[in-house]
């Protein structure tokens, strides 16, 4: 199994109420995805409630059978949508894939 965990933290962000907007709507983006893209096996997404200066604001944990599974989804047009339809969301990402 391939786990892949992406974790998203936002820029020009006013106050928490706009981060938590902006957290919501991506979550909205992606929840979806597990009933669209059928190699997807697990899929989570989580907003942070603590904030620190070195916090992210959103995580995506997601679980698949093989590497090409992960390859499909990423290359998915469900998924490429939803990266375009959050394209606005000025932000950075760290990811990790892992085997376990």
């Amino acid at each position: 199994m391939i786990r892949h965990i992406i974790m998203f933290k936002f820029f020009d962000v006013k106050n928490d109420s706009e981060r938590l907007s902006k957290a919501e709507k991506m979550k909205s983006t992606f929840s979806p995805i597990k009933s669209l893209i059928k190699v997807v096996k697990s899929y989570d997404i989580k907003i942070n409630m603590k904030q620190t200066y070195f916090s992210y604001d959103l995580v995506i944990i997601s679980e698949f059978d093989s590497w090409e599974d992960l390859d499909a989804y990423i290359n998915h047009p469900e998924h490429l949508n939803a990266i375009e339809i959050c394209g606005y969301i000025n932000k950075e990402k760290a990811v990790i894939d892992y085997e376990f």
